[in-house]
């Protein structure tokens, strides 16, 4: 060896070893030896993108530009993804010592390499991020568990009625409100993605594709259950078009989250084309990027479904803020609003609006006065050290205001002014309480320009229609607990208090129709098989059966 033949000394100038990972760009297409047109010509330098953690910002980040600039006067990189640090669960740097480490390669068996990597997409990469097995199962409950429903859901019904694509495509125009909103809201997610990613935004591309599953799962199918319910002979061509859309929605939703989720991207690519006769694209991974369809287009019901979606929102969070079941018919919702195009908007939609409320009627308004007013109040402990002895005087000021103008300067310029003692001062949002005071038996939600207003009393009409939504709710869940198919016809024998019985016999058509069920029995008094759902503190007993339609 060399050695053997004398003296071997360091040299000095040791150029710092971040210099070896900067000149990866070049270094690793061995040039200038060979491949000098890759960089000579710009075809692989500088690079699109690169993603490293924040340590990086005085190493590799810095190393690749000086090279760049000096060698060949150019930028060595065009976008720089900073990533942040993963910490533990509780936000502690993981540690040996602290025994806080969780080895990823031991949560991917649990979670599936998918859930892992979405965790990360909608957990924004550019910050510190807390890890667990536990987060990263919950990031899949809200994304990929509602996207494999929604790919179980589709694949049941077309297999009970033998459904493949192929049919004549029923044209856009034709199809039904419901299919032709969500096929725009498919156009705008790929749109808005393609854009995201363009710009390099994962955590904003991610997100909009959560926001959409959740319209997917949530609205549309859910909303859609009947149209795959009905035979075939009775769903016709709404129920072609049903099945044509979904067919449609998840195709391209695989193409989309292949990005994110390539496992599961490759499973709905292949479970939803790749079965297909003379279907040549081998992987999702091959397939070309969605565009949305030209031509597809309704501004106005895309408008009109997002102002249902808003009214059923501020509902719900009404009906949860007086604890009233969302299975409770109420006999009416007010709708409160001077947005001059907002009734006409919704209007073609109404019987959405009653169904997703649970209304039977919906009335409109423009006086919110009479509905609700707001009081406002000081905030003690921190209006306390501020005003000390004048915090009655305070006090009565807010009490003999108009609560109404003061709650809406809140809103507007995030500040209240009153006069106090012959003073102007302002008092910020955490020095004031503002209660919004509702008429009796109503509940209410809203925001600037809407508020939602349910009729809260219940006649007895509406209490037996409650329990027999109650009813129907529970023999739905024994049917699942019995693992029956979605087609399975059922006999129902029960026992139950004077009540509930009237209840049944008034709405049995419709909770046979909506359970399946060919008859609902009366079971003989010392029946040992019937399992006791009570109904708010009502004995209700029942068994179900199925049965040969």
């Amino acid at each position: 060896s060399e050695c053997d033949k004398g003296s071997m000394g360091r040299v000095e100038e040791v150029i710092d070893a971040w210099f070896d990972a900067g000149s990866m760009p070049f270094a690793q297409h061995h040039y200038p030896f060979e491949n000098a047109e890759l960089v000579a010509d710009r075809l692989q330098f500088p690079a699109d993108f690169i993603a490293e953690a924040v340590d990086q910002t005085r190493g590799w980040f810095y190393t690749l530009h000086v090279l760049g600039a000096l060698l060949f006067d150019s930028v060595a990189y065009k976008t720089c993804i900073v990533l942040g640090h993963i910490n533990d669960e509780q936000g502690r740097k993981m540690s040996k010592r602290l025994g806080n480490v969780t080895d990823p390669m031991e949560v991917i068996p649990e979670t599936g390499a998918d859930a892992l990597r979405w965790y990360f997409c909608i957990n924004n990469p550019e910050v510190n991020s807390r890890f667990s097995a536990r987060l990263v199962r919950e990031a899949a409950q809200s994304f990929l568990l509602p996207l494999w429903n929604a790919l179980s859901f589709f694949t049941i019904y077309a297999n009970l009625d033998e459904w493949t694509p192929g049919a004549d495509s029923v044209p856009f125009e034709l199809r039904p409100a419901l299919d032709r909103w969500i096929l725009l809201r498919l156009d705008r997610l790929v749109e808005d993605v393609t854009r995201n990613l363009e710009a390099y935004r994962v955590l904003d591309a991610a997100r909009l594709i959560e926001e959409f599953v959740d319209d997917l799962t949530n609205w549309y199918i859910r909303r859609s259950r009947d149209r795959f319910w009905a035979p075939a002979e009775e769903g016709g061509q709404s129920k072609e078009s049903a099945y044509q859309t979904l067919h449609e929605v998840l195709g391209v939703l695989a193409r989309v989250i292949a990005p994110f989720t390539p496992f599961v991207a490759e499973v709905l690519h292949r479970h939803l084309l790749r079965t297909q006769v003379g279907y040549s694209v081998e992987s999702v991974h091959l397939e070309e990027w969605p565009q949305p369809v030209a031509g597809r287009a309704d501004e106005r019901l895309e408008a009109s479904m997002a102002a249902v979606q808003r009214i059923v929102r501020l509902g719900h969070a009404a009906r949860n803020s007086h604890n009233l079941k969302t299975r409770q018919p109420l006999a009416s919702v007010t709708l409160v609003t001077t947005e001059a195009g907002l009734p006409e908007l919704v209007e073609p939609h109404l019987d959405v609006l009653r169904d997703e409320l649970n209304v039977r009627e919906v009335l409109w308004a423009s006086d919110r006065s009479a509905y609700v007013h707001h009081e406002v109040r000081p905030n003690y402990p921190r209006c306390g050290p501020r005003f000390g002895k004048q915090m009655a005087a305070l006090k009565k000021v807010l009490e003999t205001a108009d609560g109404d103008a003061l709650a809406a300067e809140l809103e507007d310029r995030g500040l209240v002014t009153l006069e106090l003692e012959g003073e102007t001062l302002e008092l910020s949002p955490d020095e004031v309480e503002v209660r919004m005071v509702e008429q009796e038996e109503t509940a209410s939600q809203g925001d600037r320009e809407l508020l939602v207003v349910l009729d809260t009393h219940l006649s007895e009409d509406l209490i037996a229609e409650g329990w027999a939504r109650e009813i129907i709710h529970r023999i739905q869940t024994a049917r699942k607990e019995a693992d029956l198919d979605y087609a399975d016809r059922i006999r129902v024998r029960y026992r139950a208090e004077p009540e509930l019985v009237a209840a049944i016999e008034r709405f049995q058509e419709w909770i046979c129709r909506e359970t399946l069920a060919l008859g609902l029995d009366t079971a003989a008094e010392d029946s040992d098989d019937l399992v006791a759902k009570p109904i708010e503190e009502m004995d209700f007993r029942f068994a179900i059966q199925e049965t040969a339609s």
